[in-house]
């Protein structure tokens, strides 16, 4: 292999060190800019930056920051979190916002100062009052998301010193936690709002007794409490806490100032060895440069590109990085609306909303109302500060909240291209991609257009989601209509409904022939059977639940038409009557809280002994460890000298017989030292359950028939794609009644009877049948599965760093499949990111897998899965079936079934059918 080598400077408070890394094919490079930003203080020169690598891999393996954790890898749980500070040189501004790493582009960060988990604070120098609060009132467990949770609470406070709860809440809208519970998280983070009293729940706070003067309460009454006996609440006391100190806050750098202002004129160039990355700073050069590379994306938070690269492989030449265009920032009010940049992301649109609402007439805001309550949902914060306007748009993907509400608002979109500008109105035509209603590839949006509402129209915006925050819709849809002046005739109708196909689709058959009715049953009834008639779900449509998500298409109608009749009711209140009182509770919104609790528990006998730990509530051992992001994980282990990745080939066919493996195209890949198969595999090929590498046949999708070892992982990944496999499908089960029908079970049935059932039921007055069902649950644990074998030069030995529920399993397995003394193996465990069953059997496979590659390479070999990989090989939590047979006499009796898909292999844990 040919290598040359970069540098990455590091430039530390004026000491310049360097390192080497090595690059393939580095040489052939066109010369770069320099990337600068800085990261928790360190001043960091990039002088080869690449356009694919993300803020996420590079903090981990190139500064050993691993306090930033890898979880989903696009931007949905939070581990992830950083804060970055960048400074707008013609506001003269310095803005901090959270952001998640995984998504972001290296490149991006050029002139930004990025804070990690680390640069809050640590164990060395001094605990930041958020770390210190969240570990000593018991706020983790696995501690995986901890470090993410700090990063969201420490960038709302360097915005807002003395948030609300209600700010304390959506700042954790991006933040999942698998195990803890969010509760505790949120009475940690309260004491910084002046809202919640900071004796709250301890039992001193006044409002604690609030109705209870001139009232015995049931406690004084009851009888002396014994030593020990006493009842405590208030785990956590904040009143013990240090105020926040803000110079413990690292500034924002001069340096970077003078940067921004020096570099507001100049392009940046960063050329990688596949992509090149173009940040313009006029217009007229953007749109000279989407002219030359109209295939080109535009990409401003990476929430749209960065999936399609990471999930469907794609590649592109050219990146235009256009945040550094003024004209796609403007924001300003016009005679009969607002005009906001394309480039402004869905944090700033939403604080825009906010400032200008208030200065309005409501008649006016009723479009920018719909907004806002779409954005208090769509995504975390983190997505929010990253995902710009424009590109929310063009990117048209069907779940997206805030399309339908502007193309049912009349929304116009701004374009420019070097043959000149144009407007073209953001609609249903649009969402749906017809071309004659889209962009040509060498235009830009620069700018959109969203006009105030009219008094006599009605804007109202709906989603169905599986949680109320961070996840995409099942379906969602936007509504308006415009009556004739001081009527109810309508004028104007838009129907518009996303998460039906793969665009957003609208009834405009439907509407056309409900203008002209007037807004009353009849007409609720028509518009119900149109629509039904008019958007069609296919029964095979992606996603499933197609009844479902066919009443949510005339729900959502029902329930707008309702919101207008109590409007016209508010306007007009002679004209028009109540509402039904069955009617008003369809009406209401969801409202969130902050979630609040008091925690009791029992009082220890004063004579314990103080090295007892029962009963006291003591702090996580390594509590303090992951608020500060110093709680070493299995992949957190630094690298190892000669250390290879391994990727794996899984199986597409639910049950097939493999025919062939050809593995030369990915053994000629740069960077690959090896393909490991069954063959590689000294000892045993797994247990009497299942295999470690498939052999003859594959009998689940997601079944591991071999691995790739090389340089990195991304040249492992990418050599995945090139082993050639070969199938002959077989009989498949895929379902309970498929296996019943089959008669396909592990064991005998098992049954627990009393009396005489059969006769029982011949004997009864009544007999009550039924069936239930419950679907199967992917495993979905924050850390997934990793494993580091590292072979020893003598006596075969091997360490393995693995996330598993059961070492000793590990090991058993490993010296099976190696064929060697399991005193041979040592197993570390230090601590486990979540796992709830999913690591009880399944790290043992993994990490024979590795096991092998270290054994046939003789180097130490790192094996970590991706989520979508982890999710596919680990299978699920059981889906279950159970049918009911209950008489009920004198005698009585009881019949019960009870089946679950327990997958393809005898193990506790599943796999899928």
């Amino acid at each position: 292999l040919k290598q040359t080598w970069t540098c990455l400077v590091f430039e530390i408070f004026g000491q310049l060190s360097s390192c080497a890394f090595s690059c393939s094919r580095m040489a052939c490079r066109p010369a770069s800019d320099e990337l600068i930003f800085f990261v928790n203080g360190r001043k960091i020169i990039e002088r080869c930056a690449d356009p694919e690598e993300l803020l996420l891999n590079y903090l981990r393996k190139r500064l050993r920051l691993t306090g930033t954790k890898y979880g989903c890898g696009i931007g949905g749980c939070g581990a992830c979190t950083v804060m970055v500070s960048t400074y707008n040189p013609d506001s003269k501004k310095i803005r901090h916002f959270p952001a998640n790493s995984c998504l972001l582009p290296l490149c991006s960060l050029y002139g930004a100062a990025v804070t990690t988990v680390e640069g809050v604070g640590n164990t060395k120098t001094k605990l930041h009052p958020i770390q210190k609060r969240l570990a000593k009132c018991h706020g983790s467990q696995c501690g995986f998301c901890t470090p993410g949770m700090v990063m969201s609470m420490y960038s709302l406070l360097r915005n807002y010193p003395e948030p609300t709860m209600e700010q304390i809440s959506a700042a954790l809208d991006g933040n999942l936690c698998r195990c803890t519970g969010y509760r505790p998280i949120i009475d940690s983070f309260s004491a910084f709002s002046p809202e919640r009293c900071p004796l709250a729940g301890s039992g001193k706070c006044c409002l604690d007794q609030e109705g209870e003067k001139g009232k015995e309460r049931e406690e004084d009454l009851a009888p002396e409490p014994k030593r020990g006996d006493g009842m405590c609440s208030g785990l956590c006391q904040p009143e013990d806490f240090q105020p926040r100190d803000p110079t413990q806050d690292y500034i924002f750098p001069p340096e970077l100032m003078r940067i921004a202002e020096e570099t507001k004129q100049r392009t940046l160039v960063f050329n990688g060895e596949r992509t090149t990355w173009i940040s313009p700073v006029a217009l007229q050069e953007l749109l000279g440069l989407k002219a030359k590379y109209p295939k080109a994306p535009l990409v401003v938070g990476n929430t749209s590109i960065g999936l399609d690269v990471k999930k469907l492989d794609v590649c592109y030449p050219i990146i235009l990085y256009p945040p550094r265009v003024p004209d796609l920032h403007i924001v300003y009010r016009v005679q009969n609306g607002i005009v906001i940049g394309a480039a402004t992301n869905l944090a700033q649109l939403r604080d825009i909303l906010l400032n200008i609402v208030p200065e309005l007439p409501v008649e006016k805001t009723k479009i920018y109302h719909t907004l806002l309550k779409q954005l208090r949902t769509l995504a975390g914060e983190q997505i929010r500060n990253l995902a710009s306007l424009g590109g929310h748009i063009v990117s048209r993907g069907s779940p997206w909240h805030l399309n339908p509400v502007l193309a049912a608002g009349k929304a116009v979109l701004n374009l420019a291209s070097t043959g000149g500008r144009r407007q073209i109105p953001l609609n249903g035509e649009f969402l749906e991609r017809l071309p004659e209603a889209d962009l040509s590839p060498k235009e830009v949006i620069v700018s959109v257009f969203i006009p105030f509402s009219k008094k006599d129209e009605f804007v109202s915006a709906f989603r169905q989601a599986e949680r109320r925050k961070n996840a995409l819709s099942v379906i969602n849809s936007a509504m308006q209509v415009r009556f004739q002046p001081g009527t109810d005739v309508i004028e104007d109708l838009t129907i518009l409904y996303g998460g039906i196909g793969c665009t957003t689709v609208s009834a405009p058959a439907t509407s056309q022939k409900l203008r002209g009715r007037k807004w009353n049953e009849q007409m609720l009834d028509e518009a119900c059977r149109l629509i039904l008639e008019e958007i069609q779900l296919s029964p095979s449509a992606v996603g499933g639940k197609v009844e479902y998500r066919r009443t949510l298409l005339v729900s959502f109608f029902f329930r707008f038409y309702l919101e207008v009749l109590q409007a016209l009711k508010c306007m007009y209140p002679s004209k028009y009557p109540d509402l039904p009182t069955e009617d008003l509770s369809a009406l209401g919104e969801f409202h969130d809280s902050p979630p609040r609790g008091v925690q009791e528990y029992q009082e220890v006998d004063p004579q314990q002994p103080p090295q007892d730990p029962v009963g006291r509530p003591i702090m996580h051992q390594s509590g303090i460890k992951h608020a500060t992001g110093e709680a070493v994980y299995s992949d957190d282990i630094g690298p190892i000298d000669g250390q290879l990745y391994m990727a794996v080939v899984t199986s597409t066919q639910a049950h097939a017989k493999i025919l062939s493996i050809d593995t030369s195209e990915a053994l000629e890949a740069p960077g690959v030292v090896a393909v490991v198969t069954a063959a590689d595999i000294p000892g045993k090929n797994g247990d009497e359950n299942e295999k470690v590498f498939a052999e003859d046949e594959v009998i689940y999708i997601g079944h591991i028939i071999c691995g790739v070892v090389a340089e990195t992982y991304e040249l492992a990944k990418e050599a995945t794609q090139k082993v050639k496999i070969k199938y002959e499908d077989l009989e498949r089960i895929l379902t309970i009644q498929d296996a019943i029908q089959h008669n396909s079970y592990f064991e005998e049935e098992r049954k627990v009877e009393k009396g005489n059932v059969e006769k029982a039921f011949h004997t009864v007055d009544r007999i009550i049948e039924g069936e239930t069902r419950v679907g199967g649950q992917n495993h979905f644990y924050m850390e997934t599965n990793r494993s580091v074998v590292v072979p020893r030069k003598e006596d075969n030995e091997i360490d393995i760093y693995v996330s598993t529920q059961d070492a000793s399993n590990v090991q058993e397995l490993v010296a099976t499949t190696l064929d060697i003394q399991a005193n041979r193996i040592r197993c570390h465990t230090t601590r486990v990111g979540g796992a709830f069953g999913g690591k009880i059997t399944k790290p043992s496979f993994f990490a024979a897998a590795a096991a092998v590659a270290a054994h046939k390479t003789g180097c130490p070999v790192r094996f970590i899965l991706e989520r979508d990989d982890d999710m596919l090989i680990t299978g699920s939590r059981y889906p279950f079936l159970g049918k009911y047979k209950v008489s009920h006499t004198s005698s009585e009796a009881l019949r019960s079934h009870t089946r679950l898909s327990a997958g393809q292999t005898k193990k506790e844990d599943g796999r899928r059918t």
